[in-house]
C-alpha cells in the first residue's frame, strides 16, 4: 500500500472536514467575532485538533516508508499513542472551560468546573501509572473523558431549556456543536470499554471501530460547519450569549 492510498483509506473525508471547520472558525472569529474569547479559544482548539490528528499520522507514514525518512524504531516515538494521550488532557481542559462559559446558570457551571478538575486529576494519575503512555492511547482516560463530555452536554441541554435562549436555540453555534459532540462521544465512548480486550489483529472489531469513529467525525464536523453558518447569520445573538464576549 502506497502513502497516497493509505491516506485516503485511513484519513479520508474527516481529515478535510477538520481542516474546513478550523478555516471557517478562523474566518468567523477574525471577521465577525474578533475579541470574543469563547470563539477565539474554539478556533484555537479546532486548529490544535487538526494539527494533532495530522501529526499523529507520522508513525504510519514512517512505517509505510520503511523508516527511510527517519528511523525511530525501538524508540519512544515509534508509535503515536503519546500524541493521543496529550490530546485527551487538552480536550478535558478545553471542554471544561468551554462548557463552563457556554452553559447558562451558575450552579450548572460549578458542576462543570469541579467535575472537569476531578476528571483531569484522575486522568493524569491514570497516565502516570500507565506503562504504555508512549505506545497506545489510554482507553481508561478516553472512557472517563467521554463520560465527562456526555454529562457536560446533558447539563448544557438542561441549562438551555431553563433559560430564555430556548426560544431561539437553533440560532446558536453552541447548540449544533453540543449536539455533534454528544452524538460523537455517545457512540464512540463504549468502544473504549472493549479496546483493552481487542488488538488490531481482531479484524472485525477494528473495522467496526474505524467505521463508527469516521462516521461520527463526519457528523460532528458537519454540524460544526452548519453551526458556524448559522452563527454568521445570527452574529449578534451568538456574541450576546457568549459569556466572555468583549
Amino acid at each position: 500500500m502506497n502513502l497516497v492510498q493509505w491516506f485516503f483509506e485511513n484519513a479520508g473525508l474527516y481529515f478535510f472536514y477538520e481542516l474546513a471547520v478550523a478555516i471557517i472558525g478562523t474566518y468567523f472569529y477574525f471577521y465577525q467575532a474578533r475579541g470574543n474569547v469563547l470563539f477565539k479559544c474554539l478556533m484555537i482548539f479546532f486548529w490544535w485538533t487538526w494539527f494533532a490528528d495530522s501529526f499523529a499520522k507520522y508513525a504510519a507514514i514512517l512505517y509505510l516508508n520503511e523508516y527511510k525518512m527517519l528511523d525511530v524504531r525501538n524508540t519512544i516515538f515509534e508509535r503515536d499513542g503519546w500524541i493521543y494521550n496529550l490530546v485527551h488532557i487538552v480536550s478535558i481542559v478545553f471542554y471544561t472551560w468551554f462548557f463552563n462559559r457556554l452553559i447558562p446558570g451558575e450552579s450548572l457551571r460549578k458542576i462543570v468546573k469541579y467535575l472537569g478538575i476531578f476528571v483531569a486529576v484522575v486522568s493524569l494519575i491514570l497516565l502516570f501509572i500507565s506503562d504504555d503512555f508512549w505506545i497506545v492511547s489510554n482507553a481508561d482516560v478516553a472512557f472517563v473523558k467521554g463520560l465527562m463530555i456526555i454529562l457536560f452536554c446533558v447539563l448544557c441541554f438542561l441549562g438551555l431549556i431553563s433559560s430564555d435562549q430556548i426560544i431561539s436555540f437553533y440560532k446558536f453555534f453552541g447548540f449544533y456543536f453540543t449536539i455533534g459532540i454528544f452524538v460523537f462521544y455517545l457512540l464512540t465512548t463504549p468502544l473504549f470499554i472493549y479496546t483493552k480486550y481487542f488488538t488490531w489483529d481482531s479484524y472485525d472489531f477494528s473495522m467496526l471501530r474505524i467505521f463508527i469513529v469516521k462516521s461520527c467525525n463526519v457528523v460532528l464536523y458537519s454540524l460544526c460547519i452548519i453551526g458556524y453558518l448559522v452563527a454568521m447569520k445570527h452574529k449578534d445573538l451568538n456574541l450576546k450569549y457568549s459569556k466572555d464576549a468583549t
